[in-house]
C-alpha cells in the first residue's frame, strides 16, 4: 500500500516537473522566436481583429461629430449632446453640453471638455457632469489629473496668457498671469501638489522655452512667489507637451529632446535624432520613441524603443515595414497607426491587439481600456 502511494507521489511529481519544463520551453520560445510568437498571437491568443469581429457605433456622416475615448468609454459629441458608449457598443449615458468645437483631455476616470476659443468648461466622469462653469477669457488648452484637478490656459486677455487651476468640486484655486511668455502646455502632478507649465518667449530675436514648477498650495496665497523650480531651454528649443508620470517628476517633450524636471533639478531623458520618427510621453512611467533603421538598399525597419526615465530599463517592439503614421498613448498602452493597421502594445513591448482593415480610417481614439477606429459613418470598438 505504501509502495502504491509512493508511486502515485512520484508520478504526480513527474507530471508537475514535465508541465513546468513545457511551460518554460513555450515561454522561452515565445520570447525569442518571432514566427512562433506571431503564430500564438494569431491562432491561440486571438490578438488579430478586423471589422468582422468588433462592435461598432454608428455615426451620422452628414453632421459634425467629434469622437473621443477615456477610461472605458467611447464618447461622441454631436449637436450639444455627449453620448458615451461602452465596449459592447451600447449607449451608457447621454449628457447635454453647450459645446460646438471641443477641447478634450482626460486622465483616469475624468474627462475635461471645453469650448475651443470660448469660455465654457465641464468636468465629466462616467454618466455625470461633476461641474460646469464659464471662464473669463478664451480657452486654448486644458488638462486634468487622475484626481479631477483641472487647469486651463486662457488667451486674448491683457496678458500673454492666464492659467487657472480648479479643484474637483469646481472651485477656482488660483490664477497665474503671464506678461512676458506664452503658456503652451501644462500638467498637474498626481499628488495634486504641483503645476508644471511650459512657456515660450517669442518677444526677442532668440526663441526660448521654460518649464516652471509651481506649488499649488503656495499659489493659492501668492501666485507670483509660488515657483519652486524653473528650467530654461537652449536657443530655438520649443516645448510641446508635459506629462507628470509620477508624484513629482514632469516629463517634458521638446522639438529635439525629452527632459525630466522636478522641484529640485532636471535631467536629460532622450535626445531626439534624425532617424526618430515620433516621440510619445503620455504614459504612466515610460517614454516611447519610434525610429527607423536601414534594412536594405531602399528599405527601412521601424522599431519602438520604450524607456523608463527613472530605472533606465528599456523594452523594444519591432514594427512591420509599413511607415508608421502616428503613435498615441494612454496609461500604459500605445496605439501605432500604420497604413491599414493599428497595433496596440504595452510598455513591456508586447502586442495586445492588432486591428487590420481593407480601407484607411479617419483616425483613432484611445482610452485606458478601450479604443475606437473612426470611419466616416461608424466607429469600430477595440476592447483592450
Amino acid at each position: 500500500m505504501e509502495d502504491t502511494k509512493k508511486s502515485k507521489s512520484v508520478f504526480k511529481a513527474c507530471i508537475i516537473f514535465v508541465l513546468i519544463v513545457f511551460t518554460v520551453f513555450i515561454a522561452s520560445r515565445y520570447l525569442i522566436d518571432e514566427e512562433f510568437r506571431s503564430y500564438v498571437d494569431v491562432n491561440i491568443l486571438k490578438k488579430e481583429l478586423s471589422e468582422v469581429n468588433v462592435n461598432t457605433i454608428e455615426l451620422n456622416s452628414d453632421t459634425n461629430e467629434y469622437v473621443y475615448a477615456y477610461d472605458k468609454y467611447i464618447t461622441v459629441l454631436s449637436k450639444n449632446s455627449l453620448n458615451s458608449y461602452i465596449g459592447n457598443g451600447s449607449l451608457d449615458s447621454k449628457i447635454d453640453v453647450n459645446i460646438s468645437v471641443p477641447l478634450v483631455e482626460s486622465s483616469g476616470k475624468y474627462m475635461v471638455l471645453a469650448e475651443k476659443n470660448g469660455n465654457k468648461i465641464y468636468l465629466i466622469s462616467g454618466q455625470n457632469i461633476i461641474w460646469e462653469k464659464d471662464i473669463e477669457g478664451e480657452i486654448s488648452r486644458v488638462c486634468v489629473n487622475k484626481n479631477g484637478y483641472v487647469s486651463a490656459i486662457l488667451k486674448n486677455t491683457t496678458y500673454k496668457s492666464v492659467i487657472i487651476v480648479i479643484n474637483p468640486e469646481g472651485r477656482d484655486l488660483f490664477k497665474s498671469f503671464l506678461s512676458t511668455n506664452y503658456a503652451v502646455c501644462m500638467d498637474i502632478s498626481n499628488n495634486n501638489k504641483y503645476l508644471a507649465v511650459g512657456e515660450i518667449n517669442y518677444s526677442g530675436t532668440i526663441v526660448k522655452s521654460y518649464v516652471k514648477i509651481m506649488s499649488i498650495e503656495k499659489a493659492q496665497k501668492d501666485p507670483e512667489n509660488s515657483i519652486e523650480y524653473t528650467y530654461e531651454s537652449g536657443t530655438s528649443e520649443i516645448i510641446t507637451n508635459i506629462n507628470y508620470q509620477n508624484r513629482e517628476e514632469a516629463i517634458c517633450l521638446f522639438n529635439n529632446y525629452i527632459q525630466k524636471v522636478t522641484t529640485k533639478d532636471n535631467s536629460r531623458v532622450y535626445d531626439i535624432g534624425a532617424n526618430d520618427v515620433f516621440a510619445e510621453i503620455n504614459l504612466d512611467s515610460n517614454v516611447a520613441i519610434i525610429n527607423k533603421q536601414s534594412s536594405g538598399l531602399f528599405s527601412y525597419e521601424y522599431k519602438i524603443d520604450i524607456k523608463s526615465p527613472d530605472s533606465k530599463t528599456e523594452s523594444l517592439y519591432i514594427l512591420k515595414n509599413d511607415v508608421p503614421k502616428t503613435i498615441m498613448a494612454s496609461s500604459n498602452i500605445m496605439a501605432v497607426c500604420l497604413a491599414n493597421e493599428v497595433e496596440f502594445i504595452n510598455t513591456n513591448g508586447w502586442l495586445i491587439k492588432r486591428y487590420t482593415s481593407n480601407k484607411q480610417s479617419k483616425g483613432i481614439v484611445l482610452g485606458d481600456t478601450i479604443a475606437g477606429i473612426i470611419y466616416k459613418n461608424k466607429v469600430e470598438i477595440i476592447n483592450l
